[in-house]
């Protein structure tokens, strides 16, 4: 063989090269593709992939562990407490309370036993009802120390009086 033939092969190597080169140069990647054919489809290329790649990381995920996304979403939400449970009450804005104003301070023989029900009781005096329970501190009757609804008739034992109610009369034997 010649050295003809070995340029002819050079040249042909070189070729594509030399087009890619002209075509670069020219500001066309192709006679039918713009630039802006070639950024949308490596855009779109660039997308299918990026999306593929997150369906099959998620979905490996999903399979390792269940409640990973559900436990993700719940991790970012704010906490909703209740304030009124967990005593952290705003008191600057807090809408002021009636006040009881009365005549004159109750006295332990103004009480009368309306209901007892599990540790607790009403009371009632001529212008108020009271609920209370073991430890509640009631004016006139002082600190309350037991409740007691199983003796027949009600009982409700505080500091300064004991008081009895009226005993069932319809109660089974």
């Amino acid at each position: 063989m010649s050295n003809i033939a070995f340029e002819d092969l050079d040249e042909k190597k070189d070729l594509p090269r030399k087009r890619l080169r002209e075509r670069l140069t020219a500001g066309t990647f192709s006679a039918e593709w713009t630039l802006a054919d070639w950024l949308v489809g490596t855009a779109s290329v660039t997308l299918a992939v990026a999306s593929a790649s997150f369906f099959c990381w998620s979905f490996a995920v999903s399979l390792q562990s269940p409640d990973y996304f559900q436990q993700a979403a719940l991790a970012n939400m704010p906490p909703k407490l209740d304030q009124i449970q967990t005593g952290s009450i705003d008191t600057s804005n807090a809408m002021p309370a009636p006040e009881i104003v009365r005549l004159r301070e109750p006295t332990p023989e103004d009480y009368q036993i309306v209901m007892v029900f599990r540790n607790e009781a009403l009371l009632a005096t001529r212008d108020e009802l009271v609920r209370v329970k073991v430890g509640s501190v009631v004016p006139g009757l002082g600190s309350i120390r037991t409740i007691d609804a199983e003796a027949g008739s009600p009982t409700v034992v505080a500091e300064n009086a004991t008081l009895r109610g009226v005993a069932n009369t319809n109660a089974k034997p």
